[in-house]
């Protein structure tokens, strides 16, 4: 999330940062507002309403946060192949958990293995094709990218702060998730050093 905004800000400047995080905020927002709320008619028995509705908002905010990805991916092939695919790996690999992410919710609701399968997948699929996107049509692109990284940074900050956080302080083990992510920052920090 900070990496996305961070990329956002350096590549377009405050202004973009600010309008793209503000964005992104307000449209998971919007639909988290009006995400129904009764679902009768699901193709299975949710056994658990919350955990589908987080599923649904985790799997927007991976949907979006997976688009600029893309791009640069597509983007950095076109400029140097060799980088586009070690981004490409990179990416890849933390799309693991990502999928996961999305694939949990959905599964605690009582959905099958393969059909949360589906929905992970299906999120993940918006990267290849922004990424075919991004290197077919990368003049157009190219310019965008600054706010959609922003505007996607916007969005998973949205539900890491309103479903995420609350979601890991519910359980009785508030600490541990607060040590947690705070594990989790500073290796953030620690790998943006690096790369």
């Amino acid at each position: 999330t900070l990496g996305l905004i961070h990329e956002g800000l350096t590549r377009g400047g405050t202004l973009v940062a600010l309008v793209g995080v503000a964005a992104g905020a307000g449209v998971l927002f919007a639909f988290d507002r009006y995400l129904p709320h009764e679902h009768e008619a699901l193709p299975f028995v949710c056994t658990n309403p919350l955990a589908y509705r987080r599923g649904l908002l985790l799997f927007a905010a991976m949907t979006l946060h997976n688009v600029p990805e893309g791009l640069a991916v597509g983007t950095s092939y076109t400029a140097q192949p060799r980088l586009g695919i070690l981004l490409a790996l990179a990416i890849a690999l933390h799309n693991i958990p990502e999928g996961m992410a999305v694939a949990g919710p959905f599964r605690a609701c009582g959905m099958s293995r393969l059909r949360a399968w589906a929905w992970a997948l299906t999120s993940g699929l918006a990267e290849p094709v922004a990424a075919l996107l991004g290197a077919l049509f990368v003049g157009l692109v190219a310019p965008l990218l600054p706010l959609s990284l922003a505007f996607a940074g916007g969005a998973m900050l949205y539900v890491v702060s309103d479903e995420l956080i609350p979601e890991s302080h519910s359980h009785g083990y508030e600490h541990q998730a607060t040590f947690g992510f705070i594990a989790g920052f500073l290796l953030l920090l620690a790998l943006l050093r690096l790369l």
